[in-house]
């Protein structure tokens, strides 16, 4: 179980990715809500599904609140459209002031902009519930660039302050993850094993999904999660 269980998450859009997505929270013990503005859309989910549904307009204040937006912990806008899920995602931070917010886009030549505007997001692509869930349990670590098919992936990890004083070493798993470079008030450098970590210094790692699973945990564990 994740250090993240049993909080209130609410997905916006109920197509194969919003379905996937909710399926894979809710057999993880989590609180979920799905919205979506056609109530047909809510068979995807299947007959076992025990969160809540809720049809409405993401866009609309009253019906992200019926969805318990005041109390989540978290928000995917997965909808088909790039536009809503900006607003919605934009609403859920500036208005209801969510800390974990991440919105789904087609077209990945919008990221910079999205990224300006202090907007999680995640591409389009064959697994993106998948990318998504993991930003929304996860919010110390994200993924910065895919090699290949996954394979391999470069993540950005926030030092939290359980680990200052440790080592570059002591955080990755032995085989699978390597370290890339990292930054310590505005300065870059390019680590080593050996190189001792500080709160919320920002290490750059290149890993293996194995090594990722693996480093999450540990983050977990030393954190009393």
């Amino acid at each position: 179980m994740t250090a993240f269980a049993h909080h209130h998450i609410i997905i916006v859009g109920c197509g194969r990715v919003g379905a996937e997505l909710a399926l894979s929270l809710w057999h993880n013990k989590h609180r979920v809500t799905v919205m979506d503005s056609s109530p047909r859309s809510f068979e995807r989910l299947g007959a076992d599904f025990q969160g809540r549904t809720v049809q409405g307009d993401g866009m609309d204040r009253e019906a992200l609140k019926r969805a318990g937006i005041d109390s989540a912990h978290a928000l995917a806008a997965v909808t088909s459209s790039d536009s809503v899920n900006i607003v919605v995602a934009r609403m859920a931070q500036d208005i209801f002031r969510l800390k974990h917010v991440v919105a789904r886009v087609y077209n990945p030549l919008r990221t910079p902009v999205y990224e300006k505007l202090g907007l999680l997001t995640i591409a389009s692509s064959s697994w993106a519930a998948q990318r998504i869930e993991e930003v929304i349990l996860h919010p110390g670590m994200r993924s910065l660039h895919t090699v290949g098919s996954g394979e391999v992936e470069m993540y950005e990890i926030i030092v939290p302050s359980e680990w200052s004083g440790k080592t570059v070493g002591d955080l990755l798993p032995a085989e699978g993850a390597v370290p890339v470079a990292l930054a310590r008030a505005g300065h870059g450098l390019i680590p080593t094993t050996a190189t001792r970590l500080q709160t919320d210094d920002l290490l750059h790692v290149s890993a293996v999904p194995a090594a990722v699973r693996q480093l999450r945990e540990r983050l977990h564990e030393e954190n009393g999660a």
